[in-house]
């Protein structure tokens, strides 16, 4: 997805683009059937509102009364909040749209598809586009509506489910692929997906039942803490998805294929194995969705393991299927690998001027990030192509569509953060006991920190 806008447009105007934390994609309203452009002004949320009201109608899981969340979208121009109790600063009612407010321009926190708190309410919110970023299809009405509605289960989990939060620090340094985890891993999708296009129950069993063993498999050979990160990312993403493609009459099969490489796999496949073993409980086990609302299991994997414990036998890859699986793993992945050590290779190439954050005393978290733009390039070394924001209490630090480098302690603790390719000679502005830096996409302000420099790369050590 290529993000760069050129002018005058500010960093806020390029986060626009960015859906973060959801892979229901972001779209656009403007020149789709149905949305025609309108002389009043935000018509086109009005009417996508409308669409989403009547898409929440109907029952889509016990408890989730989506029509009581508030939401709030930026149209590219001004900000809506629909049905928010209160009125946030800056915010005016219209006239003639009863539970509406209005923000000129865009609101801070409403920068893509997530879940916020405004005035310490949580809130959906979505910056509408037109297209799939990544299969260019052009979304109808209801599968746009359904993106919100996506958002707002989110908030709904956030609320039932607070628990329900992985840990995202997991992928910054999630265990490198081998040809065996590969293999594994487009084992388990594809046993996955010929136990949702089965056409008799018996077959979808009998691959689930292989799903889960080859998941089984797959996941033991993971510390744990990754484990339960993708278990517990299934269950909030790809619930959500679940609900969405529910709701906006999507067919099961629909969606991107995904990368099937780690660290990004881990996400991919949250949402879409979340989403299709879902559909499979729904074929074995129509009042799963009770159960679980009620405590009986935590994750949808758990529920469908005790349906098929006395289904029918697992069903198996032939020799030839396997082979060919194998050998395609084995295949894609060295041509991964070599795609990694040329992006390392250009990154450390193009140092330049150069900023590096040293953290060891002072450690930075992560705040937000796009997952889907990452890449590992060395144990515990991520490359961040789009977006990635990080703080401690000293200070914060975002970086946006510019490649830059994070290294984690052992702790999953971000400990360094190179910035290459600066492009002014002294990029640091100094005061007594802090430092800022506002350039190239890099936003960084933090207090207690000592700077020194060699040459043209310049060191900011982060202390308590």
């Amino acid at each position: 997805m290529n993000l760069r806008l050129a002018g005058k447009q500010s960093l806020k105007a390029l986060r626009r683009g960015l859906f973060a934390g959801s892979l229901a994609f972001l779209f656009l309203l403007s020149g789709l059937p149905g949305f025609e452009l309108r002389k009043e002004t935000g018509s086109q949320m009005f009417e996508l509102m409308e669409e989403v009201r009547r898409l929440e109608a109907r029952p889509l899981w016990p408890g989730f009364e989506p029509e009581a969340i508030p939401t709030a979208l930026f149209d590219g121009q001004n900000t809506y909040l629909f049905n928010f109790s209160g009125q946030p600063k800056g915010f005016l009612p219209i006239e003639g749209r009863e539970g509406v407010l209005f923000l000129k321009g865009q609101h801070p926190s409403v920068v893509g598809n997530r879940r916020i708190r405004m005035s310490g309410i949580w809130v959906a919110t979505s910056v509408p586009q037109a297209f799939s970023p990544i299969t260019k299809k052009r979304y109808t009405p209801a599968e746009m509506a359904a993106v919100i509605i996506h958002e707002k289960f989110h908030v709904f989990q956030a609320l039932r489910h607070p628990d329900w939060r992985p840990n995202d620090m997991a992928l910054f340094d999630y265990p490198p692929d081998t040809k065996e985890s590969v293999a594994l891993r487009r084992m388990e999708i594809e046993a996955t997906r010929r136990a949702v296009a089965a056409e008799r129950d018996e077959e979808a069993a009998g691959w689930a039942r292989s799903t889960l063993s080859i998941r089984r498999q797959r996941l033991a050979g993971l510390p744990n803490r990754h484990a339960v990160y993708e278990r517990e990312l299934q269950r909030l993403e790809g619930l959500a998805e679940y609900i969405e493609y529910l709701a906006g009459g999507r067919a099961v099969l629909d969606g991107p294929q995904i990368s099937g490489f780690a660290p990004n796999a881990a996400r991919e496949m949250g949402y879409l194995e979340g989403r299709w073993m879902a559909n499979l409980l729904d074929r074995m086990d129509t009042g799963w969705k009770d159960r679980m609302e009620a405590g009986e299991f935590h994750y949808p994997e758990e529920r469908l393991e005790t349906v098929l414990r006395a289904g029918p036998k697992p069903r198996a890859f032939s020799a030839g299927e396997l082979q060919t699986i194998r050998e395609d793993a084995a295949s894609a992945l060295g041509n991964k690998e070599k795609e990694r050590e040329e992006l390392a290779a250009n990154f450390y190439a193009k140092m330049g001027t150069c900023v590096e954050f040293i953290a060891n005393e002072n450690p930075l978290h992560l705040e937000m990030f796009d997952p889907f733009t990452i890449e590992a390039v060395g144990a515990a070394k991520m490359i961040h192509k789009q977006w990635l924001i990080l703080k401690n209490e000293n200070g914060v630090i975002e970086v946006f569509d510019k490649l830059c480098l994070t290294e984690v302690n052992d702790r999953a603790q971000v400990i360094r953060l190179v910035i290459p390719g600066i492009s002014r000679r002294k990029p640091l502005a100094q005061g007594p006991g802090y430092v800022t830096m506002t350039m190239d996409g890099v936003t960084a302000t933090f207090k207690n920190v000592r700077v020194s420099d060699r040459g043209n790369r310049f060191y900011v050590y982060l202390k308590k």
